[in-house]
């Protein structure tokens, strides 16, 4: 995933870099890297992410929050 399909995949989530850092077990500074463009998102983290926005995009907000969370443990 390229810097600008992941800048638009984290904008549609509406999530801060650290709440994409939390959900993805990633540390705090990879978001930052992969919103400058100085690494691509790799797959299959790319994949998570668009299922993520999918989510989002069907699901209702708070049942999509429970999601989240189970993934985030």
């Amino acid at each position: 995933m390229k810097y600008r399909e992941y800048n638009s995949a984290r904008e549609a989530l509406g999530w801060t870099h650290e709440k994409v850092a939390l959900v993805l077990g990633v540390s705090r500074r990879m978001p930052y890297r992969y919103q400058r463009g100085e690494l691509d998102v790799p797959e299959p983290t790319s994949r998570l992410i668009r299922l993520l926005v999918l989510l989002r995009l069907t699901l209702s907000a708070r049942k999509f929050e429970d999601i989240v969370k189970q993934l985030s443990r």
